[in-house]
Parts: C-alpha cells; sequence; structure tokens
C-alpha cells in the first residue's frame, strides 16, 4: 500500500523521481568554506523525532524491550521523543493503543493522535479513488464526528495518557483506503467544531495532514479566521515532497508550529532499511525539513518495519542510526541556530543550542569524498564530542575533539553522517547528552 503512494505520489507532485525522494541535490560549491555557526542568530524550537505505533494495522504492539530502544537515550537506542498513534473508527479498538503511550509517556515522549476514517454510521462509501476518497463524512455528521474525536482524546484520558494534539484527518487529499475532504470543507470543519474536538481536554487541534504538504489545504485554513484561530499547530506529510516544495512562508510566518507527522524515504522496499549509503537520505530528508521547511517537528511513518529505524527483530537499522544522528542529540526544547548550509559540494550543515551552553552541529556528507571541515562557532569552546555513523560506523563516538578558540576542525568522512556536542566556555560537560 505504502509503496504504491511513494510511486504516485511522484506523478501527483509532477516530478519525476525515483520512489518518493528527489535524488541527492546538487550544490555549486567547488571546495570547502569555513562552515560559521551563529548561535544569536535562531530560527524554530525543535519538539521532536519520532514515529507511529500501529498494532491495528500490523496486528502486534511493540514490546517493552522494543519501546525502550525507541523512546530511550542510553547505549544503542534510538532517543525519540515523539509517539503518534491511531484513532480508530472503533471505540472498542481505542485501548490497542494504551500500552505503548503511557510506555512511551512514562519515557518523556510526546503523544499525539491522527484518525483515518469516522465511525461507519457517520461516512458514505463512495470509492472515488485517490481523488474521491474510499469514504467521505456526511456534512449531517460533522457534529458526531467532533464529538467522536472529543471521546477518544477524553478516553485516552481516563488511561492516563495524555494526548499532545488530535488532528482532523489523515491525508484527506489521498484517501483512496480512507476519508476524503475538499480543502474548503475541511476548513469549514474547523471554524464550525474545531473547539468541540478539544473541548475539555488538554489537546490541540492539529491541521489536517496533507500526504504531500499540499497547500492548498493550509491555504483555506489561513484565508479562514475561525478555522486558523481553531487550529492549533499544523501537521503535513512529505511523500515525494521535495526540497523546493517545502518552504511555505504563510505557514512559516503564521505564528504557529509545523509537525512532519509521516514519511518514509527514500522507499519502502522489503529489507531496504539496511542499504548503504541509500540511508543516509533519510538524515538528508530531516535535514530539507528542518531547514528548509522549518519544521518543529519530524516523525517516521511506521517504528518497526523492514524500511523503517528498527527492525522487525527490535534492532536499530542503517536508516535508524542516521535518524539517530538528530534525535538523540537534538533534543526537545533545542532550538536551530545559523549555520553555513552548504560548505562543500553534497554536504548539508545544521546546528541547534540548548541550555546547557551547548552547540550541537550535524553534517551530512553524501558525497564519494571524504575531507577536512573547518567549523566556527562565534565563542570559546570548552569541549567537543563527536558521533558518526558511516558504512561500517553506528554512532561511533569520539571523543575530546581539539579545537582552538572558537573553532575546529574536524574530518567529515565519504557517505557519512556526524554529529558534534560543542559545549561552551561556562557550559557544563557533566549535562552531556546521554552516550548513545
Amino acid at each position: 500500500m505504502k509503496t504504491v503512494k511513494a510511486a504516485l505520489s511522484a506523478v501527483l507532485s509532477g516530478v519525476v523521481i525515483a520512489a518518493s525522494l528527489p535524488a541527492s541535490p546538487v550544490f555549486n560549491t567547488d571546495a570547502a568554506s569555513l562552515c560559521t555557526v551563529n548561535p544569536s542568530k535562531t530560527y524554530q524550537t525543535i519538539r521532536g523525532f519520532g514515529g507511529i505505533n500501529l498494532p491495528e494495522w500490523v496486528g502486534s504492539d511493540m514490546t517493552s524491550a522494543q519501546v525502550q530502544k525507541a523512546f530511550g537515550n542510553g547505549n544503542d537506542e534510538l532517543g525519540l521523543t515523539i509517539l503518534r498513534v491511531y484513532v480508530s473508527d472503533d471505540s472498542n479498538s481505542w485501548s490497542r493503543a494504551v500500552p505503548t503511550a503511557l510506555a512511551a509517556q512514562k519515557l518523556g515522549a510526546t503523544v499525539f493522535a491522527t484518525p483515518r476514517n469516522p465511525p461507519a454510521s457517520m461516512r458514505n462509501t463512495v470509492n472515488g479513488g485517490v481523488a474521491g476518497g474510499k469514504y467521505q463524512l456526511r456534512k449531517d455528521k460533522w457534529a458526531d464526528y467532533a464529538k467522536h474525536l472529543n471521546s477518544y482524546v477524553k478516553f485516552m484520558e481516563t488511561k492516563g495518557v495524555n494526548l499532545y494534539s488530535v488532528s482532523v484527518q489523515n491525508e484527506p487529499d489521498y484517501a483512496a483506503d480512507w476519508t476524503y475532504w475538499s480543502a474548503n470543507d475541511l476548513a469549514s470543519f474547523i471554524a464550525q467544531y474545531g473547539k468541540q474536538v478539544t473541548s475539555g481536554t488538554k489537546a490541540k487541534l492539529m491541521s489536517p495532514e496533507s500526504f504531500q504538504y499540499r497547500k492548498d489545504i493550509y491555504n483555506a485554513i489561513l484565508n479562514n479566521s475561525a478555522a486558523y484561530n481553531n487550529t492549533d499547530l499544523f501537521g503535513t506529510h512529505f511523500y515525494g515532497t521535495q526540497r523546493s516544495q517545502m518552504d511555505f512562508p504563510a505557514l512559516e510566518n503564521s505564528g504557529k508550529e509545523i509537525w512532519m507527522t509521516e514519511v518514509y524515504v527514500p522507499n519502502s522496499e522489503a529489507n531496504s532499511n539496511e542499504r548503504w549509503p541509500e540511508a543516509i537520505k533519510v538524515s538528508e530528508n530531516i535535514h530539507n525539513g528542518l531547514v528548509v521547511g522549518n519544521l518543529n517537528a519530524y516523525v517516521w511513518w511506521y517504528i518497526r518495519r523492514n524500511y523503517s529505524p528498527m527492525n522487525e527483530n527490535g534492532t536499530i537499522s542503517k536508516r535508524g542510526y542516521c535518524m539517530a544522528q538528530y534525535s538523540k542529540f537534538v533534543r526537545p526544547g533545542d532550538v536551530r541556530i545559523d549555520a553555513t548550509e552548504q560548505p562543500a559540494t553534497n554536504v548539508l550543515v545544521s546546528a541547534y543550542k540548548n541550555n546547557r551552553n551547548q552547540v550541537t552541529i550535524v553534517a551530512v556528507n553524501n558525497s564519494d569524498e571524504g575531507y577536512a571541515q573547518q567549523f566556527s562557532v562565534g565563542k570559546n569552546i570548552s569541549d567537543i564530542d563527536r558521533w558518526r555513523t558511516t558504512s561500517n560506523e553506528n554512532l561511533a563516538k569520539t571523543e575530546n575533539l581539539e579545537y582552538s578558540g572558537d573553532s575546529f576542525w574536524a574530518q567529515l568522512s565519504a557517505r557519512s553522517v556526524s554529529t558534534f556536542v560543542v559545549t561552551l566556555e561556562g557550559g557544563s560537560g557533566n549535562d552531556q547528552p546521554s552516550e548513545p
């Protein structure tokens, strides 16, 4: 099902791509230049990285060990901080989301929920294909649907799961197997019933989640003042979304957060998650979303799958290690700061700061050439540790890199992802991130 989506999303986006993501961007930088990090110039606050748990789909829940592996941040753990769960149209199935949600929440994860369909009594079966969807919500049942979502949030709260948000609809613009909505109907529903969805709960209302960050859904909300006021944050998916399509100034300047809530890259082929250097596409996609799209959160599709961050047997895959280069070190509340994004051909750099006087730099080198890169962070350094994933390394740690004043040199190996945790003078070495 998801593989079909990847191929179709390429066609619908008006580009020709392999699977669901473009080839590596080619930048016009002939030689490495100084990579300057400026902690004084700030962008968005990061809420975290995560994935979905969906036992209703795969037939089995995550084990306790797998939850720990995914949401813990100790040795050889992914450090995820966001869990997405499913709002079933059958209220008798709601309890299936509870065990993993509680366990992840206990480990500090933020939990949010997404519906695919209203209950059968509220929908019409149309089988209109991708454009028309399998179902449509009856307009005389809008109030009942709002109550359905509200009941789910309250049910989860009675079980001890405090949902951060609930969205209106999963992929209303790609609804071959679920419910289709027009952009105008979505905005009208949110304007009329958005408050009822979250009434009496702690949850926020997330926008519908487009499958490809298609702008019509979001523009309809932005152009409807009541819908905009009732929407607390925006959600989207990134299937086939090109780097150039990730920049959406109207949304980025709306004063509300943008969460990327579902994707797999670059494909969902069986047993593809260990392929190298293909796995670097994960790091590239995260970088582009955070830097070009100013995303506050990045959430994978299914956590445990043979094309996902975690293998079916509970071990971390190469794709998972490429995600962990961000998720273990760029933690909730960290703020993205300015950095020279492209110091060399096929190299991408982003930087973040935390409240412990540390700067985290992630450098993605998807070229066949390794080289020495100079970084400057604008303030005197007291310590640097590096973690790196390559063809034969998984979050390999190198402690106490050399530095001079506010700068340092580091080797960026060919086809590698490197994370540098730079403690500035006055920072506490005892507050370094947990060792992977």
